[in-house]
């Protein structure tokens, strides 16, 4: 009988455990969440914004559908504007008081970091910030860019290569951020040059890159700020090709690139191109393309991881949801979610070459 009593109270114990841990771990069963989403649909780059709330909408559609939680997103503009992000941001603070946010872009997020961190409110972010990640409440779905940057100056050095020059733009700090992690792979020596608003011209830089003489030039620029230099140092080049190395964004932005090239864009063929890999999953593609009747567009993971985020780590309690958000990981639009120390999803790095505009992993 005392024995009999003692598992019976056991098992008590243990289950009560239990839902205390899935308690302050999980979603509570029913409710309704507020998310406050910042996305851009105007704009120079409308079309990533909208392929953004695509994704974002098909995960709040199949999540509302099967559980009791249901989620409410009211959507704000910022034509990725870091002013119209503010007034976003103000606005949705003010009248709508979401529960959490989802932030594409850079610009909305540098203005407004220091008063969600402050509040310890939930961030999911789209693109980079420009300052380097803390220890905080904003959770980037994005996979981490530095991290790449430093493996491909670390593949560089490996390869053999004595003095890459690297052609940066400073505009932002951004790039200055992919700079300092590629420098971190690849150690001092370096030559850099900047290009953007109120540097050098396109072809200046290609002058400056030719008298170096260098092993191979490494691009961490704009899209349009790269397609511009790198065709001015093929033209000064002729026959003798020069090689190039390109981090990820050549990938989201090779039509600029197209732009500036036309039909000779086959002159950048065989570049190394550093990037994390991200293979949309079979059933993320079924989805969308039953919900929108069409191929998932660019930045539709990353609205549809960015909601996953959110609801799978959803707590009543911020400090608990923040505390969710550092330990998630789950399958996600394009493989694999986590984060590191400082909220940064983990990059998957691979390395390709460009061949036909695309990008093909070796």
């Amino acid at each position: 009988m005392n024995k009999l009593l003692i598992a019976t109270v056991a098992v008590v114990l243990l289950a009560a455990l239990g839902w205390y841990v899935f308690g302050q771990n999980s979603a509570p069963q029913s409710g309704v969440v507020t998310l406050g989403v910042i996305a851009g649909t105007t704009g120079q780059y409308a079309a990533a914004g909208e392929g953004y709330l695509k994704g974002f909408e098909l995960a709040r559609e199949q999540w509302n559908a099967s559980h009791d939680l249901k989620f409410n997103a009211v959507i704000e503009d910022d034509s990725f504007d870091s002013k119209k992000g503010l007034a976003a941001y103000k606005k949705l603070t003010s009248v709508d008081h979401p529960d959490a946010y989802a932030v594409v872009s850079t610009f909305t997020i540098d203005v407004i970091a220091d008063e969600v961190t402050k509040a310890g409110t939930p961030v999911a972010l789209g693109f980079e910030q420009s300052t380097q990640a803390k220890d905080d409440s904003i959770f980037q779905v994005l996979p981490a860019a530095r991290p790449i940057q430093k493996g491909l100056g670390t593949h560089l050095k490996s390869l053999g290569y004595k003095k890459p020059l690297v052609v940066v733009s400073t505009n932002t700090s951004v790039y200055e951020n992919f700079f300092q992690g590629f420098r971190e792979g690849y150690g001092e020596g370096l030559v850099k040059e900047e290009i953007g608003v109120g540097t050098a011209s396109p072809r200046e830089i290609a002058l400056k890159v030719q008298s170096e003489k260098p092993d191979i030039v490494v691009f961490f620029t704009a899209p349009t700020d790269g397609a511009l230099v790198a065709k001015e140092i093929i033209r000064l080049q002729g026959a003798s090709k020069l090689p190039f190395a390109f981090d990820q964004s050549i990938q989201s932005g090779v039509e600029d690139y197209k732009k500036v090239f036309g039909e000779k864009l086959a002159d950048l063929e065989g570049s190394l191109v550093a990037l994390s890999r991200n293979d949309l999953t079979a059933a993320f593609k079924a989805n969308f393309k039953t919900k929108y009747a069409a191929e998932a567009p660019f930045a539709a993971d990353m609205g549809y991881n960015a909601f996953m985020l959110l609801a799978n780590t959803h707590s009543n309690d911020k400090g608990v949801w923040v505390a969710n958000m550092k330990r998630a990981a789950f399958e996600g639009a394009d493989g694999e979610v986590s984060f590191d120390a400082v909220g940064l999803r983990v990059p998957n790095i691979q390395f390709g070459v460009l061949s036909e505009g695309a990008v093909v992993l070796k």
